[in-house]
């Protein structure tokens, strides 16, 4: 696969919000400090004894009732001077409030408003898929006649007194209607995940392109790669983009417990006791600029993306099982994309579901491309932000960014949780990874700089993979670019001599 020229972009603001850190800078001390942010359900998202059962066969049930919850971020659009009524606040999926309230200080955190970018030229490109929770219930609402319907044609109930039987239907349909909210003109604005992007476009006075991507599980990173393509092509010269998922209704629950996805007792990747992943919830949000444009206006510089790479598994086993073989082209293409060496790599944040089987075929598709470079064994550390937070589906790969480019501004390496007995579907001893359990200073690279990856794949055989170093201002300059004169002459060259004498006849230009 033939290497590109790189094309830098520069990470110049981050913005998180994750379970038990409702800011990045407490995101990034939770990683630093290896906190597991795992816990069982709160009673106000749904209700265990109506929906658990231990038995993985049992109808219409979960077996499992743990998870990464957001529980707190910041929500206050009155002391922000942004036009958000209460009436309109109630009916935004909270998926949107985190999306506004990350994309603002992610913002902040680049130099707005303050900066020398026009709000015409800044985009907002997200990763999230399915929406939030707030369909499942206004869809329920909207059903309610049909389930009143189907309850009056009860034999018991057509036993009962003509009195008796409205009495119980009215009663049924109050004590429904009671928790759950009213339908306005605001709900469905406030409940679709493309309206997300135009969200922040609409409050933050942003007018470059808006949409949302869906990539299942790897939703942020084809946003990130949607993004940089614009960037790089000049269409704008600012983007905010990432990954946001809000999604963790008992409906997700259930259907991902029918496919035996779920981990009932804790996340543990590349652990041989993984049985499977715990889903989160959050956000992660970046500015992003061209780094020659970032350096020339003096910005603070997390990390530089270098390149992104995406491929499909096509056809596999299986519509949701991992294909190596789509996997192993999303990380070649990056790395040529990016024009450097697959061998400089230092740190890989993998996508690490924690689950036997992901865990061993992803790190056989890492191995069949950097097993093929000098690398040493167990030379390249490796993690996964899923041993601290859960499986964020939508915003799993951007989560993983956030502790890449982190790591790589702090020159840290950070633990990844749970790794004890490593999983015995891979030869350890054999490939040049190895978990890192420990906070630790990255050590200096012998090539100049250091270099790290992130993996995210999703449901249906997505894969994106992206290349990032840390920053070293001056080591990228832009190549000099030669311009075609708008006017040429009419005839053929003319000669050096030629020309000092005599005047060049040009064409009028064409309209």
């Amino acid at each position: 696969m033939t290497t590109s020229e790189p094309r830098p972009v520069a990470i110049v603001g981050m913005a998180a919000i994750m379970p038990q850190a409702p800011t990045a800078s407490a995101f990034w001390h939770n990683i630093t400090g290896g906190r597991y942010s795992i816990t069982q359900v709160p009673p106000e998202r749904w209700d265990p004894t109506i929906y658990y059962d231990p038995d993985h066969a049992a109808r219409d049930k979960t077996y499992s009732t743990i998870g990464g919850w957001v529980r707190e971020f910041a929500w206050d659009p009155i002391a922000w001077r942004l036009p958000v009524p209460p009436t309109v606040a109630a009916q935004m999926d909270e998926g949107q409030r985190w999306a506004v309230s990350a994309a603002r200080a992610a913002l902040i955190d680049a130099g707005w408003p303050k900066w020398s970018v026009d709000s015409d030229n800044v985009a907002v490109i997200l990763g999230n898929a399915i929406g939030g929770e707030k369909h499942y219930q206004s869809s329920m609402r909207v059903r309610l006649p049909e389930m009143l319907a189907r309850l009056q044609q009860s034999p018991t109930l057509l036993g009962l007194s003509p009195a008796v039987q409205q009495q119980i239907i009215d009663e049924t349909r109050a004590l429904y209607l009671d928790n759950v909210f009213e339908i306005t003109e605001d709900t469905m604005p406030g409940e679709l995940a493309n309206v997300i992007a135009g969200r922040i476009c609409n409050l933050l006075n942003l007018r470059g392109p808006n949409f949302t991507t869906d990539a299942a599980c790897a939703s942020g990173l084809a946003a990130l790669n949607a993004a940089i393509d614009g960037l790089v092509d000049h269409q704008y010269d600012a983007v905010v983009t990432g990954g946001v998922d809000r999604n963790m209704a008992i409906d997700a629950f259930v259907k991902f417990c029918k496919i035996g996805a779920l981990s009932a007792t804790g996340t543990r990747p590349f652990d041989a006791g993984a049985d499977g992943f715990v889903m989160g919830e959050g956000a992660a949000l970046f500015v992003l600029k061209r780094l020659a444009d970032a350096e020339r206006d003096g910005d603070k510089i997390y990390a530089v993306i270098l390149g992104v790479g995406g491929s499909s598994d096509g056809k596999g086993k299986g519509i949701t099982a991992p294909n190596p073989v789509g996997q192993q082209l999303a990380v070649r293409r990056a790395w040529a994309r990016a024009g450097v060496d697959p061998a400089t790599v230092m740190s890989i944040e993998a996508h690490g579901t924690s689950t036997r089987v992901g865990d061993a075929a992803e790190l056989t598709s890492l191995s069949a491309v950097f097993g093929e470079t000098d690398l040493a064994r167990g030379s390249v550390a490796l993690g996964s932000v899923k041993s601290n937070i859960g499986h964020l589906k939508a915003a799993a790969g951007t989560a993983g960014l956030f502790k890449m480019a982190m790591s790589l501004h702090q020159k840290v390496l950070t633990p990844s949780l749970n790794f004890v007995n490593p999983n015995d579907n891979v030869d350890w001893d054999a490939i040049p990874f190895a978990v890192n359990t420990t906070l630790r200073a990255w050590p200096e690279s012998p090539h100049g700089v250091r270099r790290g990856a992130v993996s995210a794949f999703g449901f249906g055989g997505t894969n994106f993979h992206v290349v990032l170093e840390e920053h070293l201002p001056g080591r990228h300059r832009e190549p000099a670019r030669v311009f075609a004169a708008s006017e040429r002459p009419a005839t053929s060259t003319p000669t050096a001599a030629a020309t000092a004498t005599t005047p060049v006849v040009r064409k009028a230009p064409l309209r």
